[in-house]
Protein backbone atom coordinates (compact mmCIF):
# COMPACT_ATOMS: atom_id res chain seq x y z
CA UNK A 1 0.00 0.00 0.00
CA UNK A 2 1.30 3.44 -0.91
CA UNK A 3 1.84 5.76 2.02
CA UNK A 4 -1.63 7.10 2.87
CA UNK A 5 -2.09 10.63 1.60
CA UNK A 6 -3.65 11.79 4.86
CA UNK A 7 -0.61 10.64 6.83
CA UNK A 8 1.82 12.42 4.53
CA UNK A 9 -0.26 15.59 4.36
CA UNK A 10 -0.68 15.65 8.14
CA UNK A 11 3.01 15.02 8.80
CA UNK A 12 4.09 17.71 6.36
CA UNK A 13 1.58 20.14 7.84
CA UNK A 14 3.03 19.52 11.30
CA UNK A 15 6.54 20.11 9.98
CA UNK A 16 5.72 23.28 8.07
CA UNK A 17 2.69 24.76 9.85
CA UNK A 18 2.88 28.41 10.85
CA UNK A 19 6.50 28.63 9.71
CA UNK A 20 6.06 31.91 7.90
CA UNK A 21 4.47 33.68 10.85
CA UNK A 22 6.86 32.16 13.36
CA UNK A 23 9.86 33.29 11.30
CA UNK A 24 8.78 36.90 11.07
CA UNK A 25 11.41 39.07 12.74
CA UNK A 26 13.99 36.31 13.19
CA UNK A 27 17.59 37.32 12.49
CA UNK A 28 21.07 35.84 12.37
CA UNK A 29 21.63 32.13 12.81
CA UNK A 30 18.04 31.59 13.99
CA UNK A 31 16.78 32.95 10.66
CA UNK A 32 19.34 30.87 8.77
CA UNK A 33 18.17 27.65 10.41
CA UNK A 34 14.50 28.56 9.89
CA UNK A 35 15.22 29.14 6.20
CA UNK A 36 17.10 25.83 6.02
CA UNK A 37 14.19 23.95 7.63
CA UNK A 38 11.74 25.62 5.27
CA UNK A 39 13.86 24.50 2.31
CA UNK A 40 13.78 20.92 3.62
CA UNK A 41 10.02 21.17 4.02
CA UNK A 42 9.69 22.15 0.35
CA UNK A 43 11.72 19.10 -0.66
CA UNK A 44 9.56 16.88 1.57
CA UNK A 45 6.43 18.21 -0.12
CA UNK A 46 7.95 17.58 -3.55
CA UNK A 47 8.73 13.99 -2.61
CA UNK A 48 5.25 13.49 -1.20
CA UNK A 49 3.64 14.76 -4.42
CA UNK A 50 5.74 12.43 -6.55
CA UNK A 51 4.97 9.39 -4.38
CA UNK A 52 1.25 10.14 -4.27
CA UNK A 53 1.14 10.65 -8.04
CA UNK A 54 3.45 7.66 -8.62
CA UNK A 55 5.17 9.78 -11.26
CA UNK A 56 8.76 10.78 -11.91
CA UNK A 57 10.03 8.80 -8.93
CA UNK A 58 13.60 9.18 -10.16
CA UNK A 59 13.43 12.89 -9.25
CA UNK A 60 12.88 11.87 -5.63
CA UNK A 61 16.57 11.01 -5.43
CA UNK A 62 17.58 14.61 -6.11
CA UNK A 63 15.14 16.02 -3.54
CA UNK A 64 16.27 13.47 -0.96
CA UNK A 65 19.90 14.34 -1.69
CA UNK A 66 19.10 18.01 -1.04
CA UNK A 67 17.54 17.03 2.30
CA UNK A 68 20.60 14.94 3.15
CA UNK A 69 23.02 17.71 2.21
CA UNK A 70 21.01 20.25 4.16
CA UNK A 71 20.88 17.98 7.21
CA UNK A 72 24.67 18.08 7.38
CA UNK A 73 24.47 21.83 8.09
CA UNK A 74 22.02 21.58 10.99
CA UNK A 75 24.41 21.23 13.97
CA UNK A 76 26.44 24.27 12.92
CA UNK A 77 23.26 26.37 12.93
CA UNK A 78 22.68 25.73 16.63
CA UNK A 79 25.60 27.41 18.39
CA UNK A 80 25.31 27.54 22.17
CA UNK A 81 24.19 31.17 22.32
CA UNK A 82 21.39 30.94 19.75
CA UNK A 83 18.44 29.81 21.86
CA UNK A 84 17.04 33.25 22.60
CA UNK A 85 15.02 35.77 20.65
CA UNK A 86 12.72 34.64 17.85
CA UNK A 87 13.40 30.94 17.56
CA UNK A 88 11.53 27.66 17.56
CA UNK A 89 14.46 25.91 19.22
CA UNK A 90 13.81 24.52 22.69
CA UNK A 91 16.55 24.80 25.32
CA UNK A 92 16.60 21.00 25.38
CA UNK A 93 18.72 21.09 22.20
CA UNK A 94 21.71 22.34 24.14
CA UNK A 95 20.85 20.42 27.32
CA UNK A 96 20.77 17.14 25.34
CA UNK A 97 23.20 17.97 22.56
CA UNK A 98 24.30 14.38 21.90
CA UNK A 99 20.70 13.23 21.51
CA UNK A 100 19.99 16.18 19.19
CA UNK A 101 22.99 15.24 17.06
CA UNK A 102 21.82 11.60 16.97
CA UNK A 103 18.46 12.73 15.60
CA UNK A 104 20.16 14.90 12.98
CA UNK A 105 22.38 11.94 12.05
CA UNK A 106 19.25 9.78 11.68
CA UNK A 107 17.79 12.34 9.27
CA UNK A 108 21.01 12.20 7.26
CA UNK A 109 20.95 8.40 7.15
CA UNK A 110 17.27 8.08 6.23
CA UNK A 111 17.42 10.77 3.55
CA UNK A 112 20.59 9.23 2.04
CA UNK A 113 18.81 5.88 1.89
CA UNK A 114 15.82 7.53 0.22
CA UNK A 115 18.12 9.23 -2.30
CA UNK A 116 19.56 5.87 -3.28
CA UNK A 117 16.08 4.32 -3.66
CA UNK A 118 14.56 7.17 -5.64
CA UNK A 119 15.63 5.84 -9.00
CA UNK A 120 14.45 2.29 -8.21
CA UNK A 121 10.95 2.96 -9.51
CA UNK A 122 9.52 0.85 -6.67
CA UNK A 123 6.92 3.17 -5.21
CA UNK A 124 6.23 0.90 -2.23
CA UNK A 125 9.87 0.82 -1.14
CA UNK A 126 10.32 4.54 -1.78
CA UNK A 127 7.16 5.35 0.21
CA UNK A 128 8.30 3.19 3.13
CA UNK A 129 11.69 4.93 3.22
CA UNK A 130 10.03 8.34 2.94
CA UNK A 131 8.02 7.43 6.02
CA UNK A 132 11.36 6.90 7.81
CA UNK A 133 12.50 10.38 6.76
CA UNK A 134 9.22 11.86 8.03
CA UNK A 135 9.70 10.03 11.31
CA UNK A 136 13.24 11.40 11.64
CA UNK A 137 11.92 14.94 11.16
CA UNK A 138 8.93 14.66 13.47
CA UNK A 139 10.94 12.85 16.14
CA UNK A 140 13.39 15.73 16.35
CA UNK A 141 10.73 18.41 16.10
CA UNK A 142 8.62 16.71 18.77
CA UNK A 143 11.44 16.89 21.25
CA UNK A 144 13.46 19.93 20.26
CA UNK A 145 11.12 22.37 18.48
CA UNK A 146 8.62 24.66 20.11
CA UNK A 147 5.10 24.05 18.94
CA UNK A 148 2.42 26.62 18.28
CA UNK A 149 1.22 26.44 21.89
CA UNK A 150 4.78 27.12 23.12
CA UNK A 151 4.92 30.32 21.04
CA UNK A 152 1.77 31.87 22.53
Amino acid sequence: MILPRLFVVTALAVVGATATLAHEGATGVAKERMDLMQSMSKNMKEISRRINANRDLAAIGAAATRIHDTSQQIPSLFPADSGTGITDAKPEIWQHWDEFQDKVRKLGETSAALASLGSSGDVQTVAAQFKEVIHACTSCHGEFRRGKADRL
